[in-house]
């Protein structure tokens, strides 16, 4: 049941966030939404969270770099799930399950692309 469960939302679009929340917020779930890295581990030392959906964010670049800002972002959600939503191609993120992401979305994605995989998540918690 999404009534209650809080997800913080770290999209550096404006856009894509606001449409994110808006989403989330209508099947029930409580949205934090976030811009930048250090603005998702503030908002993790600052309260719980049930899930975390995660950008890659725009400033990306290739090798081991673009996994710097969601790998601090799970270091500082501890347990909580994180499922990455990425726009970059997702073969550059394969390795997500063996690095402790919860899944993995690429955009674009339709509205149940993003969530089914929150919804199966939750439910499991």
């Amino acid at each position: 049941m999404a009534s209650g469960r809080r997800i913080l939302v770290v999209e550096d679009n404006p856009e894509i966030g606001e449409m994110i929340t808006a989403v989330l917020g209508q099947e029930g779930y409580l949205v934090t939404l976030v811009q930048s890295e250090a603005a998702a581990v503030a908002a993790l030392a600052a309260g719980r969270y049930d899930l975390v959906l995660a950008d890659t964010l725009a400033d990306l670049t290739l090798g081991e770099r673009r996994w710097a800002a969601v790998e601090r972002i799970r270091a500082a959600a501890h347990r909580t799930p994180i499922i990455i939503c990425t726009a970059h191609n997702p073969s550059h993120f394969a390795e997500f399950a063996a690095r402790g992401f919860s899944g993995l979305i690429a955009k674009p994605f339709d509205l149940d692309d993003l969530l089914r995989p929150i919804a199966r998540l939750l439910v499991t918690r």
